[in-house]
Protein backbone atom coordinates (compact mmCIF):
# COMPACT_ATOMS: atom_id res chain seq x y z
CA UNK A 1 0.00 0.00 0.00
CA UNK A 2 1.26 3.08 -0.95
CA UNK A 3 2.29 6.23 1.51
CA UNK A 4 -0.15 9.18 1.55
CA UNK A 5 3.30 10.79 1.13
CA UNK A 6 4.28 9.03 -2.01
CA UNK A 7 1.36 10.55 -3.74
CA UNK A 8 1.69 13.84 -2.95
CA UNK A 9 5.18 13.62 -4.46
CA UNK A 10 3.46 11.82 -8.00
CA UNK A 11 0.65 14.93 -7.97
CA UNK A 12 3.35 17.38 -7.44
CA UNK A 13 5.57 16.45 -9.79
CA UNK A 14 5.44 18.36 -13.41
CA UNK A 15 6.77 16.61 -16.38
CA UNK A 16 10.14 18.84 -17.80
CA UNK A 17 8.95 20.95 -20.80
CA UNK A 18 11.09 19.88 -24.12
CA UNK A 19 13.16 22.70 -25.45
CA UNK A 20 13.15 22.69 -28.83
CA UNK A 21 16.40 23.65 -30.36
CA UNK A 22 17.29 26.58 -32.81
CA UNK A 23 18.37 24.54 -35.45
CA UNK A 24 14.53 23.29 -35.70
CA UNK A 25 12.97 26.06 -35.42
CA UNK A 26 15.21 27.55 -38.58
CA UNK A 27 13.83 24.40 -39.90
CA UNK A 28 10.26 25.76 -40.09
CA UNK A 29 8.69 25.49 -43.67
CA UNK A 30 8.31 28.81 -43.92
CA UNK A 31 11.62 30.13 -43.05
CA UNK A 32 12.71 27.74 -46.41
CA UNK A 33 10.36 29.47 -48.63
CA UNK A 34 12.59 32.30 -50.48
CA UNK A 35 9.74 34.74 -51.08
CA UNK A 36 8.79 34.67 -47.25
CA UNK A 37 11.94 35.64 -46.54
CA UNK A 38 12.18 38.41 -48.79
CA UNK A 39 9.39 39.87 -48.03
CA UNK A 40 9.96 39.32 -44.03
CA UNK A 41 13.42 41.35 -44.74
CA UNK A 42 12.35 43.76 -46.85
CA UNK A 43 9.44 44.94 -43.81
CA UNK A 44 12.18 44.97 -41.50
CA UNK A 45 13.89 47.08 -43.49
CA UNK A 46 11.36 48.89 -44.36
CA UNK A 47 10.09 49.80 -40.47
CA UNK A 48 13.90 50.65 -40.09
CA UNK A 49 14.08 53.63 -42.83
CA UNK A 50 10.74 54.94 -41.22
CA UNK A 51 11.63 54.97 -37.38
CA UNK A 52 15.34 56.47 -38.97
CA UNK A 53 14.15 58.79 -41.47
CA UNK A 54 11.00 60.41 -40.11
CA UNK A 55 12.13 61.74 -36.97
CA UNK A 56 14.83 63.07 -38.55
CA UNK A 57 12.92 64.90 -40.85
CA UNK A 58 10.73 66.36 -38.39
CA UNK A 59 14.16 67.40 -36.15
CA UNK A 60 15.09 69.41 -39.51
CA UNK A 61 13.39 72.47 -39.06
CA UNK A 62 15.55 72.99 -35.75
CA UNK A 63 18.89 73.22 -37.60
CA UNK A 64 20.76 76.31 -37.99
CA UNK A 65 19.25 79.72 -37.66
CA UNK A 66 15.58 79.99 -35.80
CA UNK A 67 13.07 80.13 -38.47
CA UNK A 68 10.33 83.29 -37.53
CA UNK A 69 7.39 83.86 -40.12
CA UNK A 70 5.80 86.90 -40.55
CA UNK A 71 2.23 86.49 -41.41
CA UNK A 72 -0.90 88.43 -40.97
CA UNK A 73 -3.31 90.35 -43.86
CA UNK A 74 -2.06 92.79 -46.39
CA UNK A 75 -1.32 96.53 -45.57
CA UNK A 76 -0.68 95.35 -41.85
CA UNK A 77 2.76 96.17 -42.45
CA UNK A 78 4.65 93.06 -42.26
CA UNK A 79 7.35 94.04 -44.92
CA UNK A 80 8.21 97.40 -43.21
CA UNK A 81 8.57 95.41 -39.95
CA UNK A 82 10.83 93.16 -41.31
CA UNK A 83 13.24 96.25 -43.46
CA UNK A 84 13.61 97.26 -39.88
CA UNK A 85 14.43 94.17 -38.26
CA UNK A 86 16.71 93.10 -40.94
CA UNK A 87 18.49 96.31 -42.03
CA UNK A 88 17.36 98.76 -39.56
CA UNK A 89 15.64 101.27 -41.67
CA UNK A 90 11.94 101.78 -41.86
CA UNK A 91 11.26 102.67 -46.05
CA UNK A 92 8.51 103.13 -47.95
CA UNK A 93 7.14 99.90 -49.19
CA UNK A 94 4.17 98.68 -51.27
CA UNK A 95 2.13 95.37 -50.74
CA UNK A 96 4.08 91.98 -51.61
CA UNK A 97 3.78 89.25 -53.86
CA UNK A 98 6.54 86.94 -53.51
CA UNK A 99 8.02 85.95 -49.77
CA UNK A 100 10.90 88.05 -48.39
CA UNK A 101 13.44 85.91 -46.99
CA UNK A 102 17.20 86.35 -45.33
CA UNK A 103 19.19 85.01 -42.47
CA UNK A 104 20.68 88.44 -40.21
CA UNK A 105 22.48 88.44 -36.95
CA UNK A 106 19.75 89.97 -34.28
CA UNK A 107 21.04 91.82 -31.66
CA UNK A 108 20.54 91.33 -28.38
CA UNK A 109 16.98 93.34 -26.67
CA UNK A 110 18.84 92.79 -23.46
CA UNK A 111 21.88 95.21 -24.47
CA UNK A 112 24.49 92.79 -23.85
CA UNK A 113 26.51 92.62 -26.70
CA UNK A 114 25.87 89.58 -27.60
CA UNK A 115 23.90 89.09 -31.26
CA UNK A 116 22.05 85.63 -32.24
CA UNK A 117 21.51 84.30 -36.18
CA UNK A 118 17.64 84.35 -37.25
CA UNK A 119 15.82 83.24 -40.29
CA UNK A 120 12.99 85.75 -41.63
CA UNK A 121 10.47 85.43 -43.67
CA UNK A 122 8.05 87.66 -44.72
CA UNK A 123 5.00 85.79 -46.35
CA UNK A 124 2.60 87.82 -48.78
CA UNK A 125 -0.96 88.89 -47.18
CA UNK A 126 -2.60 88.11 -50.70
CA UNK A 127 -5.38 85.76 -50.38
CA UNK A 128 -3.90 84.07 -53.47
CA UNK A 129 -0.41 83.89 -52.18
CA UNK A 130 -1.78 82.21 -48.79
CA UNK A 131 -1.02 78.93 -49.56
CA UNK A 132 2.50 79.71 -48.89
CA UNK A 133 2.19 79.23 -45.09
CA UNK A 134 1.57 75.55 -45.69
CA UNK A 135 5.20 75.66 -47.33
CA UNK A 136 6.72 77.59 -44.85
CA UNK A 137 5.03 77.02 -41.78
CA UNK A 138 6.95 73.51 -41.59
CA UNK A 139 10.40 75.00 -41.41
CA UNK A 140 8.90 77.57 -38.57
CA UNK A 141 9.81 77.67 -34.58
CA UNK A 142 7.68 80.53 -34.21
CA UNK A 143 5.41 82.89 -36.04
CA UNK A 144 4.59 86.58 -35.85
CA UNK A 145 0.89 87.10 -36.86
CA UNK A 146 0.89 91.27 -37.81
CA UNK A 147 -2.42 93.21 -37.35
CA UNK A 148 -3.15 96.99 -38.31
CA UNK A 149 -4.58 97.48 -34.71
CA UNK A 150 -6.54 100.71 -36.04
CA UNK A 151 -8.10 99.35 -38.90
CA UNK A 152 -8.90 95.95 -36.66
CA UNK A 153 -11.98 97.34 -35.69
CA UNK A 154 -13.39 97.92 -38.99
CA UNK A 155 -12.59 94.67 -40.21
CA UNK A 156 -11.95 92.00 -37.63
CA UNK A 157 -14.10 89.73 -39.18
CA UNK A 158 -11.90 89.70 -42.34
CA UNK A 159 -8.74 89.63 -39.78
CA UNK A 160 -9.80 86.67 -37.21
CA UNK A 161 -10.37 84.29 -40.96
CA UNK A 162 -7.10 84.07 -41.69
CA UNK A 163 -6.33 83.41 -38.10
CA UNK A 164 -7.52 79.07 -38.32
CA UNK A 165 -4.96 78.35 -41.01
CA UNK A 166 -2.60 79.93 -39.25
CA UNK A 167 -3.78 77.96 -35.85
CA UNK A 168 -4.27 74.48 -37.58
CA UNK A 169 -0.73 74.27 -39.20
CA UNK A 170 0.81 75.15 -36.34
CA UNK A 171 -1.72 72.92 -33.55
CA UNK A 172 -0.90 69.97 -36.64
CA UNK A 173 2.94 70.57 -36.87
CA UNK A 174 3.52 70.27 -32.76
CA UNK A 175 1.73 66.70 -32.39
CA UNK A 176 3.81 65.92 -35.63
CA UNK A 177 7.05 67.23 -33.19
CA UNK A 178 9.27 64.82 -31.44
CA UNK A 179 8.40 64.97 -27.72
CA UNK A 180 11.62 66.79 -26.63
CA UNK A 181 11.08 69.82 -29.43
CA UNK A 182 10.22 72.91 -27.92
CA UNK A 183 6.50 73.88 -29.54
CA UNK A 184 5.78 76.40 -31.98
CA UNK A 185 5.52 79.93 -30.76
CA UNK A 186 3.15 82.39 -32.23
CA UNK A 187 3.05 86.20 -31.32
CA UNK A 188 -0.54 87.97 -31.76
CA UNK A 189 0.88 91.42 -32.70
CA UNK A 190 -1.18 94.21 -32.51
CA UNK A 191 0.88 96.27 -35.05
CA UNK A 192 0.99 100.31 -35.52
CA UNK A 193 0.15 101.20 -31.96
CA UNK A 194 1.95 104.58 -32.14
CA UNK A 195 -1.31 105.58 -34.33
CA UNK A 196 -3.60 105.02 -31.12
CA UNK A 197 -1.26 107.30 -29.00
CA UNK A 198 -2.25 110.76 -27.95
CA UNK A 199 0.15 113.36 -29.21
CA UNK A 200 1.55 111.49 -31.19
CA UNK A 201 5.07 110.14 -30.59
CA UNK A 202 8.16 112.23 -31.79
CA UNK A 203 9.36 111.59 -34.90
CA UNK A 204 13.09 111.64 -34.30
CA UNK A 205 12.73 108.31 -32.63
CA UNK A 206 12.79 105.28 -35.20
CA UNK A 207 11.29 103.17 -33.63
CA UNK A 208 8.92 105.57 -32.04
CA UNK A 209 8.61 106.02 -27.69
CA UNK A 210 4.96 104.54 -27.34
CA UNK A 211 3.73 104.96 -23.85
CA UNK A 212 3.51 102.01 -21.97
CA UNK A 213 -0.13 102.67 -21.40
CA UNK A 214 -0.53 102.82 -25.32
CA UNK A 215 0.61 99.68 -25.77
CA UNK A 216 -1.07 98.13 -23.38
CA UNK A 217 -4.07 99.56 -24.80
CA UNK A 218 -3.27 98.08 -28.31
CA UNK A 219 -2.76 94.56 -27.09
CA UNK A 220 -5.89 94.72 -25.00
CA UNK A 221 -7.60 95.70 -27.76
CA UNK A 222 -6.82 93.13 -30.22
CA UNK A 223 -7.15 90.55 -27.83
CA UNK A 224 -11.05 91.22 -27.34
CA UNK A 225 -11.57 92.05 -31.14
CA UNK A 226 -10.22 88.65 -31.98
CA UNK A 227 -11.31 86.39 -29.32
CA UNK A 228 -15.25 87.47 -29.70
CA UNK A 229 -14.53 86.55 -33.90
CA UNK A 230 -12.73 83.61 -33.05
CA UNK A 231 -15.87 82.55 -30.79
CA UNK A 232 -18.17 83.83 -33.58
CA UNK A 233 -16.23 81.37 -36.07
CA UNK A 234 -16.33 78.54 -33.47
CA UNK A 235 -20.06 79.43 -33.29
CA UNK A 236 -20.03 79.17 -37.50
CA UNK A 237 -18.67 75.82 -37.64
CA UNK A 238 -20.42 73.99 -35.21
CA UNK A 239 -23.81 75.24 -36.92
CA UNK A 240 -22.67 74.74 -40.43
CA UNK A 241 -21.09 71.26 -39.50
CA UNK A 242 -17.55 71.78 -39.40
CA UNK A 243 -16.68 74.11 -42.33
CA UNK A 244 -15.82 77.53 -41.86
CA UNK A 245 -15.90 80.52 -44.33
CA UNK A 246 -12.95 80.95 -45.89
CA UNK A 247 -11.19 77.86 -45.02
CA UNK A 248 -10.24 75.16 -47.85
CA UNK A 249 -10.07 72.18 -46.04
CA UNK A 250 -11.72 71.12 -42.27
CA UNK A 251 -9.91 67.99 -41.57
CA UNK A 252 -8.00 65.36 -42.95
CA UNK A 253 -9.84 61.70 -42.80
CA UNK A 254 -8.95 58.91 -40.52
CA UNK A 255 -9.77 56.69 -42.51
CA UNK A 256 -6.27 55.08 -44.27
CA UNK A 257 -5.49 52.75 -42.15
CA UNK A 258 -2.77 51.36 -40.06
CA UNK A 259 0.01 51.79 -42.71
CA UNK A 260 -1.61 54.94 -43.53
CA UNK A 261 -0.85 55.97 -40.10
CA UNK A 262 2.20 55.00 -40.14
CA UNK A 263 3.87 55.77 -42.56
CA UNK A 264 2.13 59.43 -42.86
CA UNK A 265 -0.12 58.69 -45.75
CA UNK A 266 -3.00 60.84 -46.01
CA UNK A 267 -6.66 60.31 -47.67
CA UNK A 268 -6.01 62.35 -50.35
CA UNK A 269 -9.56 63.82 -49.53
CA UNK A 270 -8.97 67.73 -49.69
CA UNK A 271 -6.72 70.54 -50.87
CA UNK A 272 -4.16 72.10 -48.50
CA UNK A 273 -4.63 75.47 -46.90
CA UNK A 274 -5.00 78.07 -49.37
CA UNK A 275 -6.40 75.51 -51.62
CA UNK A 276 -3.14 74.24 -52.98
CA UNK A 277 -2.67 70.11 -53.13
CA UNK A 278 0.21 68.50 -51.77
CA UNK A 279 1.64 64.60 -51.60
CA UNK A 280 3.83 65.67 -48.51
CA UNK A 281 3.25 63.11 -45.38
CA UNK A 282 1.97 66.44 -43.35
CA UNK A 283 -0.50 68.00 -45.21
CA UNK A 284 -3.95 66.49 -43.48
CA UNK A 285 -5.00 69.57 -41.39
CA UNK A 286 -6.95 68.43 -38.08
CA UNK A 287 -8.90 71.81 -37.42
CA UNK A 288 -10.14 70.59 -34.70
CA UNK A 289 -6.96 71.14 -32.49
CA UNK A 290 -7.93 74.61 -32.75
CA UNK A 291 -11.50 74.54 -31.20
CA UNK A 292 -11.60 72.33 -28.20
CA UNK A 293 -14.64 71.32 -26.96
CA UNK A 294 -18.35 73.03 -26.30
CA UNK A 295 -18.69 76.61 -24.82
CA UNK A 296 -17.01 79.80 -25.80
CA UNK A 297 -13.48 79.82 -27.75
CA UNK A 298 -10.48 80.18 -25.55
CA UNK A 299 -6.60 80.80 -27.14
CA UNK A 300 -6.29 78.05 -24.18
CA UNK A 301 -8.17 75.66 -26.61
CA UNK A 302 -4.85 75.70 -29.09
CA UNK A 303 -3.11 72.29 -28.91
CA UNK A 304 0.63 72.53 -28.60
CA UNK A 305 1.02 75.88 -29.39
CA UNK A 306 1.85 78.68 -27.26
CA UNK A 307 0.37 81.54 -28.01
CA UNK A 308 1.66 85.22 -26.95
CA UNK A 309 0.44 88.73 -27.46
CA UNK A 310 2.32 92.17 -28.06
CA UNK A 311 2.25 95.54 -29.91
CA UNK A 312 4.71 97.68 -31.47
CA UNK A 313 5.00 100.76 -33.86
CA UNK A 314 7.33 101.85 -36.44
CA UNK A 315 6.15 105.55 -36.60
CA UNK A 316 7.12 107.77 -39.65
CA UNK A 317 9.22 105.94 -42.89
CA UNK A 318 12.64 107.70 -43.54
CA UNK A 319 12.80 110.05 -40.81
CA UNK A 320 16.70 110.85 -40.60
CA UNK A 321 19.45 111.39 -41.73
CA UNK A 322 19.61 108.68 -44.95
CA UNK A 323 16.48 107.48 -44.15
CA UNK A 324 17.54 106.54 -40.71
CA UNK A 325 16.24 108.51 -37.32
CA UNK A 326 19.01 109.45 -34.67
CA UNK A 327 17.82 107.78 -31.71
CA UNK A 328 15.45 104.03 -31.16
CA UNK A 329 12.88 104.06 -29.02
CA UNK A 330 10.43 101.52 -27.45
CA UNK A 331 8.42 100.75 -30.83
CA UNK A 332 10.12 97.07 -31.52
CA UNK A 333 10.86 96.25 -27.86
CA UNK A 334 8.41 93.58 -27.15
CA UNK A 335 9.06 91.81 -31.08
CA UNK A 336 12.76 91.66 -30.09
CA UNK A 337 11.95 89.92 -26.86
CA UNK A 338 9.78 87.65 -28.40
CA UNK A 339 12.05 86.07 -31.42
CA UNK A 340 15.55 86.86 -29.29
CA UNK A 341 13.80 84.04 -26.88
CA UNK A 342 12.87 81.73 -30.07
Amino acid sequence: MASPHSDAVATDTAPTPEVQPLTSLLAHPLLQDPKFVAAAGGLVVLFLLVSVLRPGKKAARRNGPATVLLVGPSDSGKTSLFAKLVHGIYPQTHTSVVPSITAFPLPSPYEDGTTKNLRLIDLPGHPRLRDQLERYVKEASAVVFVVDVQAVVRNAASVAEELPPVLSALSNLAVRLPPSSPPPKLLILAHKADLLARPAPSTTHSPPEIPETTLATATERLKSILTREMDRLKSSRESSGGKIEGMSRVSGSSSSGFFGRLFGFGSGSGAAIGGSGGDDDEDDVDEGLVWGGKGPFTWEDVEGVEIEWAASGLGVPASGKNGEATEEGNGLDEVKRFVWEV
